[in-house]
């Protein structure tokens, strides 16, 4: 039996938990969510990502290097939009630290990338 689905399953329903404790204080408190929340939730959907996506991307076939290669290149071209939305932002006058521009394109580019395979995976 191969118990990686299930461990992914498992870190994804505690970065789940994890995500919704920030969400609520913040809520709670009158704030935008804190940065950590973001960062969870994308470590969320990475774990249900490679929990559906485990038993396919053991296959090591052609048909799973041209869905990881797919995914990285609509993910490339997804991180240039996000980029340019936060430059714009950024002139814009909007007040944002470079810790935030950083550890929000890392939220993104993590969901982009893992739910770009799901998406793919299920196409092909």
């Amino acid at each position: 039996m191969d118990y990686y689905p299930l461990a992914y399953k498992v870190a994804g329903g505690l970065f789940s938990v994890q995500a919704l404790f920030f969400i609520l204080i913040s809520v709670l408190a009158g704030t935008l969510p804190s940065m950590p929340a973001y960062l969870m939730v994308s470590m969320a959907v990475m774990s249900f990502s490679m929990a559906y996506l485990h038993p396919q991307f053991k296959q090591k076939d052609e048909r799973m290097q041209l869905i990881r290669y797919k995914g990285l290149f609509y993910s490339f071209f997804a991180m240039l939009i996000y980029m340019f939305a936060l430059l714009t932002l950024l002139e814009a006058g909007v007040n944002l630290t470079a810790s935030m521009v950083i550890q929000m394109l890392i939220a993104l580019n993590i969901c982009t990338v893992f739910l770009s395979w799901v998406i793919l995976s299920k196409k092909m």
